[in-house]
């Protein structure tokens, strides 16, 4: 079935007042209001953005969208949940004050921000699905108990995916840990010896403790490892290797199967809104000052997560003359994640883009 993706053209440069406009023409002309009903929860899934991360989207962003919902009688609060590897969002506490410096509070935006799978990540329901790969995934709380949410991505590269976009906003960003981690089962890194320098910047950030020296080589111990690709992060020296050819894939197909646990009890109550703005490499867990590839191109707004992710990846190709992959990672390929999307049902490949 073919869906229908709109697209407003938008910049970073504008003021917040422009943008805000625009979000509320596009919430319009999607036809959202119908998603939401008065005393609903509505849950607006985002990301906060790493410290130091400049590039994600600003919270004041939503505050006219959130004002309008709260008019009409809804519970709007921004969510996310606790990532597995050491960082300024690895548990609620560290990750509501993360949140709270990047403007995402109530004297901002008048919404609240709650952690969806509570302290420690470990607040989870069992969702039962028609996977290939899962029958059931683990959700974080909040998010399932939800009664409505609005999904909004920034859309980037993705050092395991190819592609940050909607579906793996909702696949890894509303998985428990328990979910994160059966999602990064597979993706098992290891150390090339001859580029390792020995600097130990992936044992400082392991969050297992899965890497130790032989000498002055890091070796990683693959029955400790959980996969979370910390390690290749942080090395300078390209000395972590993956085989992307395999487990990318299957890290993608189960970031689609966990996503449409996150959205299968809320039939016609989700909405998406992807900002091709500040476009980067990598997505917004890179605590770094991150330059944007391309130009901006604007904001889209569907009710499907696949239409608008294969949607985000032509835009992207059409007006920088390249893919995204080819601009970020080229050996990954994110249409593994759609693909396997359409066929469990998450989605449709098949959109027509209607411009406002």
């Amino acid at each position: 079935m073919t869906k229908k993706v709109f697209l407003i053209p938008a910049s970073a440069n504008e003021n917040l007042e422009t943008i805000n406009d625009k979000l509320m023409t596009l919430y319009k002309c999607a036809g959202f209001k119908s998603c939401f009903k008065q005393k609903d929860f509505i849950a607006i899934k985002i990301h906060f953005g790493e410290k130091g991360n400049i590039t994600h989207i600003p919270a004041n962003y939503f505050k006219s969208l959130i004002n309008f919902l709260k008019i009409k009688g809804g519970k709007p609060f921004f969510t996310d949940t606790c990532v597995l590897y050491r960082s300024e969002r690895s548990d609620a506490v560290k990750h509501l004050r993360l949140a709270d410096k990047h403007g995402f509070n109530l004297q901002e935006t008048d919404a609240p921000v709650i952690i969806a799978d509570g302290l420690r990540g470990r607040n989870e329901i069992e969702i039962e699905i028609p996977g290939e790969l899962f029958k059931k995934v683990s959700i974080a709380t909040e998010a399932v108990f939800a009664d409505a949410m609005i999904v909004a991505t920034h859309v980037t590269g993705h050092i395991a995916s190819g592609l940050g976009g909607a579906i793996k906003n909702l696949g890894m960003g509303l998985a428990s840990r328990k979910g994160k981690l059966r999602q990064h089962s597979s993706v098992k890194p290891w150390i090339d010896g001859p580029k390792c320098t020995g600097c130990r910047q992936c044992l400082i950030w392991c969050p297992e403790n899965a890497i130790t020296m032989n000498g002055d080589v890091a070796v990683i111990n693959e029955k400790i490892c959980i996969g979370c690709g910390e390690c290749l992060a942080v090395c300078n020296f390209g000395a972590v290797e993956f085989n992307w050819e395999t487990s990318s894939s299957d890290l993608q197909k189960k970031m689609a199967e966990h996503a449409l646990g996150a959205v299968i009890n809320k039939k016609d109550k989700i909405c998406y809104f992807n900002f091709l703005i500040n476009i980067t490499k990598d997505c917004d867990c890179f605590g770094i000052v991150q330059k944007p590839l391309i130009d901006d191109i604007g904001i889209l707004a569907s009710t499907d997560p696949v239409a608008i992710d294969k949607a985000s990846l032509d835009l992207v190709e059409k007006n920088a003359e390249k893919s995204l992959v080819s601009m970020s990672y080229p050996a990954l390929d994110p249409m593994a994640q759609l693909q396997h999307g359409k066929k469990i049902g998450l989605g449709s490949l098949d959109y027509e883009l209607v411009i406002i």
